[in-house]
């Protein structure tokens, strides 16, 4: 029952939604055909699907025992995409994601659901989707470090402003031995090559 609640309460603000972008078009002169008459609708879908709230603890799903595995796990190019909160521009790119286990492990897919979630979570800046994956990792997994890198191209770069195509920002998080052990950063950067 709450569902269809939710469902007729988010058609609502759609529908509302969809009447904001359409005066906003009308006041830019937009033209109205076959090609943009359902660009209100699609603009609001699009923006739906980068606000997208997730429960960490179901996104990295079942851990299992470690049984002493001290073996750094690597995973990547993971895909990763996000929309920036200063244009709502798409940022696309890839991330690399690794971890020392301590008591626990996740099944590999976990890694890039984690990835995937957090960067269709809400518009945001690379710099804190990045830290958020290995701040969430690090919190729901207790590893005994865990490192992220993300690097992606910034339409808001690319097509806008200083309309620089090909410009890739690359951003790193650190916790635990990866900050303290030189040789483990090396060592995740060497796999990652």
């Amino acid at each position: 029952m709450n569902d269809i609640i939710g469902d007729k309460i988010l058609a609502g603000k759609s529908a509302a939604m969809e009447s904001d972008i359409t005066n906003i078009l009308n006041l830019l002169g937009v033209k109205w055909d076959e090609h943009t008459f359902s660009t209100p609708k699609r603009f609001i879908k699009y923006l739906q699907e980068f606000c997208q709230p997730f429960q960490p603890d179901e996104v990295l799903g079942s851990q299992f025992p470690s049984d002493g595995v001290t073996s750094m796990v690597v995973q990547g190019p993971i895909a990763f995409r996000g929309i920036c909160a200063h244009h709502l521009c798409p940022m696309l790119g890839t991330a690399y994601f690794g971890y020392i286990p301590n008591k626990k492990v996740v099944g590999l897919s976990k890694i890039a659901r984690l990835v995937q979630a957090v960067g269709t979570e809400k518009p945001g800046i690379q710099e804190y989707m990045c830290d958020r994956i290995c701040d969430l990792f690090n919190e729901y997994v207790e590893p005994k470090g865990c490192i992220c890198v993300i690097k992606s191209l910034h339409t808001c770069m690319s097509a806008r402003g200083i309309a620089m195509p090909n410009v890739y920002t690359s951003t790193s998080s650190v916790k635990g031995v990866f900050l303290v052990v030189p040789a483990a950063r090396q060592e995740f950067f060497e796999l990652t090559k």
